[in-house]
């Protein structure tokens, strides 16, 4: 992001994972822009410290409605802090342990979780960058719960003391589509997030913020399913008791930092709805229900040591568009249904 930023003033996320019947989650380009506005700003100047007068800069972002067959002129906006946006000469050059508070404070800002630097230094850098994120995408998405926030909060404390051939072993006993796309936004983020982290002069070790030390999507899924049934904490947290007091404390970061903003996390388990399998019945879940093992494991997704892989049949119903070649837009089989799951409509047709 940073060098076509500053060499040619644009840039472009033509792919998407996401659920066209999901209507309470919004699309990853929309979600990030104030994130990738703030960036602009930081490599661009903040011009005369309005947003009229910040400069713009060209998006081919994917999103419902967006044919991707001319590029949108996004301006940037400037931080809300002390002293105004810093420049990247100020970031990049600069030494001393000033600026290093100074880095981490202009990338925690760009996601609006300046306020909570001092809790998340006291915490693991991927913890740290996975509690920022969280702060962000709860204050923008109105409709994310508790039961999200504790699925995620979870799978990031639990994920350190799980092997590569603990995840890749995992069975999930069903699929949900709104997992996946949860598991897409917060995997977007971190990239948006090193798009952050550079442009601000490398607050975070960029190893820190890589998927497989941060997330992953097996595990989030499990958690997820785990939350909306209503699950303990210990349950959650696997029977870890050391993880409870971390666990309660990040929550309560999150809590109060979306609170500040006005943005109260409300409890909301979600029906986990109709699943038929490949080969067997039709199978109804609800929040209070016991889980069962499907006739067919399947790997939705997982992240390995070395990068993100997809396993097995592609979970729920999504869209994938491939963006301009220099001749348009094009976009994927927008209906292909996975061959080991199918999935009843969320909404009312």
């Amino acid at each position: 992001m940073v060098c076509n930023v500053l060499c040619n003033g644009e840039v472009e996320c033509s792919n998407t994972l996401e659920d066209e019947s999901d209507h309470e989650l919004p699309g990853q380009a929309v979600i990030y822009r104030p994130v990738r506005q703030h960036i602009y700003a930081i490599l661009l100047g903040a011009g005369r410290g309005t947003t009229k007068s910040c400069p713009s800069v060209k998006e081919w972002f994917v999103y419902p409605g967006n044919p991707l067959q001319h590029p949108e002129m996004v301006q940037a906006v400037p931080l809300d802090l002390p002293g105004g946006t810093p420049g990247v000469r100020a970031l990049w050059l600069n030494r001393g342990p000033e600026v290093e508070t100074l880095r981490l404070q202009t990338c925690l800002a760009c996601f609006h979780a300046e306020d909570s630097m001092d809790a998340l230094c006291a915490v693991q850098a991927p913890v740290a960058a996975a509690c920022c994120l969280l702060i962000y995408l709860f204050q923008q998405v109105n409709s994310l719960s508790l039961e999200d926030l504790d699925a995620f909060l979870a799978q990031t404390l639990c994920l350190a003391g799980k092997s590569a051939h603990h995840l890749k072993d995992l069975q999930l006993p069903y699929v949900v589509s709104r997992a996946v796309h949860l598991s897409f936004l917060f995997v977007r983020g971190l990239i948006t997030m090193m798009g952050a982290n550079s442009a601000c002069g490398f607050p975070f070790s960029m190893d820190d913020l890589m998927p497989w030390k941060v997330f992953d999507g097996k595990l989030f899924h499990q958690k997820y399913l785990q939350a909306h049934r209503g699950c303990s904490t210990e349950v959650l947290l696997e029977g870890n008791k050391s993880m409870h007091a971390q666990f309660r404390t990040l929550k309560s970061v999150i809590s109060d930092a979306c609170a500040a903003k006005s943005r109260i996390i409300q409890s909301n388990c979600r029906e986990i709805g109709q699943v038929r399998h490949a080969g067997g019945a039709d199978q109804h879940f609800t929040d209070g229900q016991q889980m069962h093992s499907s006739p067919h494991h399947s790997h939705p997704y997982h992240y390995q040591n070395m990068g993100s892989q997809w396993r097995g049949p592609q979970p729920g119903p999504s869209r994938s568009h491939l963006g301009h070649s220099g001749r348009g837009y094009r976009s994927g089989n927008r209906h292909q249904r996975s061959r080991g799951y199918q999935f009843s409509p969320r909404w009312p047709q």
